[in-house]
């Protein structure tokens, strides 16, 4: 069975069609299935614990690359912010110049020139210029890096309002063993992080919806057809900035229909089976794998 939440509060944002596609769930208000970039796939390590994972990013590259799903992305984001700001955009007292940093230098690696604007004004002009969600972090008394702005148009069960201000730790309370596997190496990521050495990570989940706008879990629907389901994947960068100290944590996310997955290469699609399979318990009821564990993963071995 399809399941399409019609009525849904998930689904306003994502107005354009599913385009070239025989899914019975093609209509208004669905994203279209989008090949998710090869490297940010999970690995089988993945199946083991969650990890960091950080890798070296090019120091003139602010943002993700421009693909098909480019200016869909920002239109969806220019309609959030224009008739729900509160849930999308915030800022607290103190991080106007970081703020203004974050939007020189991602509106100058597009090749578009920063205007006057000034404070939370300056960062959400940058992010109506790019994909990704722009997120900016000021080290406190001790050093630890907190949330003190964003726009945040893609998020992952998690709302802005509710997570300002907070610190790594406290922003990912939800995550499943975050404690256990990520608080003390993202720590360390953070320490470390320099202005000349901005880094990238990623991380995966599998949805019962394609909306890119998720503050919230959807509900479970056991009988919806696995085929209709989307691999989520988010493309996440740090950097730390030279002027203010602060440091820029960008998020780019991807969605991919789990019937056009399917279509990769026969080992990707296995391995990728096999880590769902072996997943830890906590850490599948968190992506949202585990009221469909065992279904995935036969859709995804019987290929």
């Amino acid at each position: 069975m399809s399941i399409v939440f019609h009525n849904d509060p998930f689904t306003p944002f994502d107005r354009q069609p599913i385009i070239a596609h025989d899914s019975p769930s093609s209509g208004s208000g669905f994203r279209r299935s989008v090949a998710i970039p090869h490297a940010y796939l999970p690995v089988p390590a993945d199946a083991a614990r969650l990890r960091v994972a950080a890798r070296s990013l090019e120091i003139e590259q602010w943002v993700s690359h421009r693909d098909a799903d480019w200016e869909l992305t920002i239109e969806m984001k220019r309609a959030l912010i224009q008739e729900r700001p509160d849930e999308v955009v915030a800022m607290l007292p103190g991080a106007e110049a970081a703020c203004e940093e974050v939007a020189r230098g991602v509106m100058s690696s597009i090749g578009v020139a920063p205007t006057d604007a000034r404070g939370i004004d300056a960062l959400v002009e940058a992010a109506m210029c790019v994909a990704d969600d722009l997120c900016v972090l000021i080290p406190d008394a001790e050093g630890m890096p907190r949330l003190v702005a964003a726009v945040l148009c893609s998020p992952n069960r998690w709302r802005l309002a509710e997570k300002l201000g907070g610190t790594m730790a406290s922003i990912h309370v939800p995550v499943a063993r975050y404690d256990i596997d990520l608080d003390s190496p993202v720590n360390a990521v953070l320490k470390r992080l320099n202005v000349e050495k901005p880094m990238w990570r990623t991380n995966w989940g599998i949805s019962n919806h394609p909306s890119l706008f998720q503050p919230d879990v959807p509900p479970i629907t056991p009988e919806m057809d696995i085929a209709d389901m989307w691999f989520r994947t988010e493309w996440q960068t740090l950097r730390r900035l030279p002027d203010t100290g602060a440091i820029l944590f960008t998020i780019r996310t991807y969605v991919e229909k789990l019937s056009d997955f399917v279509s990769r290469d026969y080992a990707v699609v296995h391995d990728i089976g096999d880590i769902i399979n072996k997943v830890r318990e906590d850490v599948a009821q968190y992506k949202s794998i585990a009221p469909y564990r065992e279904r995935i993963f036969e859709y995804l071995s019987s290929r």
